[in-house]
């Protein structure tokens, strides 16, 4: 399968700029609605939290989500974007991005366009579009534009494996920026879908499986392809799934998940670990016994991960 995606995006940046203590240890610079592309008239946003005493490195965050089509984001014209304060501030997220900040890192959360509005790939693209973003206006927020890293939960763990094992071509870019790179250089997942078409087996609970069938299907926009009475990894499926992506010069990834994950079935990490050795690629696969869908990383290991693959 090509690893090289053909696409088409616009446009730049205004933003609101405030220090305030948003970790532990740092003072920190919010630039907060930065534009980092326009879809239809549509702002894709990011706030950027800047530490005082940064070590010059760069951290895509991407919320999990649901790709947008959970019910907490249905509200159609007051939903709390993903990058808002309130979510940093009360969800499973906040404490890693807090966490960051406090060990030097310049993180950028940013949203996306939402599911079932909106389907792969336009919602990675707005992803991809983010990193290009970064990487061009690298010297602005200090940071090194050849190495960045990405991390997220659940859907936003997926679109940060895809940043690190796909890279685009734009054809006949209309500015400098749409020339930059979308590929990261170092990832952590913490509870990813790896495998968008490993649903339903007979291991799998009813609840789970049609929950996360009807997440799969919002993003992609149509079902899986059936054989043998199961879904199989084919077609749009095939081209939205991170391991099908794996070469050897892919970013490493560190992998969490946990066993009684009630969503996304511990067995895709599995997979895609095996793939990932399979090809040579760097990994660390950590498994949490019983932390269900929110796998509590080891920050310093993260940290340590991030500082090793960022050089």
């Amino acid at each position: 399968m090509k690893k090289n995606i053909l696409i088409v995006l616009l446009v730049f940046s205004s933003n609101f700029s405030a220090t305030k203590t948003f970790s532990q240890n740092q003072k920190v610079t919010k630039h907060e609605n930065v534009i980092y592309g326009m879809i239809s008239g549509m702002a894709l946003l990011m706030d950027v939290y800047q530490p005082e005493k940064s070590n010059h490195l760069g951290i895509v965050y991407i919320i999990g989500s649901g790709f947008g089509a959970s019910d907490y984001y249905k509200k159609i014209y007051n939903q709390v974007p993903l990058k808002d304060d309130y979510y940093l501030d009360t969800a499973y997220s906040g404490k890693w991005i807090r966490i960051l900040n406090d060990k030097g890192y310049t993180v950028f959360v940013i949203n996306h366009r939402f599911a079932p509005r909106f389907h792969y790939p336009d919602i990675f693209y707005d992803c991809q579009r983010a990193v290009r973003f970064i990487r061009y206006n690298a010297n602005q927020y200090q940071i090194d534009a050849r190495h960045i890293g990405a991390m997220g939960h659940s859907s936003g763990a997926y679109l940060s494996a895809m940043l690190g094992v796909t890279d685009t071509l734009i054809t006949h870019p209309e500015n400098p920026m749409d020339s930059m790179s979308s590929k990261v250089q170092a990832v952590v997942t913490l509870a990813a879908p790896f495998v968008l078409s490993e649903i339903g087996k007979n291991f799998d609970t009813l609840p789970a499986s049609k929950y996360y069938l009807q997440i799969a299907l919002d993003y992609i926009g149509e079902l899986p392809e059936i054989k043998n009475n199961e879904f199989i990894l084919s077609a749009k499926y095939a081209q939205a799934s991170p391991i099908s992506y794996v070469t050897a010069d892919d970013a490493p990834i560190m992998v969490y998940y946990s066993e009684n994950d009630p969503i996304i079935p511990p067995r895709q990490a599995v997979m895609m670990c095996k793939k990932l050795k399979e090809a040579g690629v760097p990994f660390k696969e950590i498994h949490n016994p019983d932390n269900g869908h929110e796998p509590l990383p080891d920050m310093q290991a993260v940290d340590n991960w991030f500082k090793k693959y960022l050089k």
